[in-house]
C-alpha cells in the first residue's frame, strides 16, 4: 500500500539578492558558509551556513525572498493550495532550482516553492 504524504516537508532557504556577490560571498565565509553549489560566473551561490542553506543572487533585485524546498510533489501541493483558497500565481521551470510555484501569502507576501530532490 503506497503512503500518502500529508505533510509537505518544507524547508526554508532564504534567497540574498546582492550587489557584490564576491564581497557578499566573502563576507558569508567568515561566518563559517561553506559553497555548495554556484559561483560567481553563474551569478548566484548555495551557501551552507550552520544548519540553514542560504542563496545569494546577484541578479539586480534586492531583499529577500522566501524559497521553500518541498518533499511533496509539487503538483499535490497546487491542489492542496487550490482547494484552500489559494490560487498559485505562476508555476515556472526554473534553469537552477527545477519546477516551482509562485503563491501569495494571506499578507500579500510571495514565496516560492520547489521541490526539494
Amino acid at each position: 500500500m503506497a503512503v500518502v504524504r500529508t505533510d509537505p516537508g518544507l524547508q526554508l532557504r532564504p534567497v540574498v539578492h546582492v550587489s557584490d556577490l564576491g564581497a557578499s560571498l566573502a563576507f558569508y565565509e567568515l561566518l563559517g558558509a561553506e559553497l555548495i553549489h554556484g559561483g560567481a560566473d553563474s551569478g548566484w551561490v548555495l551557501l551552507q551556513l550552520g544548519t540553514v542553506q542560504l542563496v545569494l543572487a546577484a541578479d539586480g533585485a534586492t531583499g529577500v525572498d522566501l524559497h521553500f524546498g518541498a518533499a511533496m510533489p509539487l503538483e499535490q501541493l497546487e491542489r492542496r493550495l487550490h482547494r484552500a483558497g489559494y490560487p498559485v500565481a505562476e508555476v515556472a521551470i526554473g534553469r537552477d532550482f527545477g519546477d516551482q510555484l509562485r503563491v501569495r501569502t494571506p499578507d500579500g507576501f510571495d514565496i516560492t516553492i520547489s521541490r526539494r530532490e
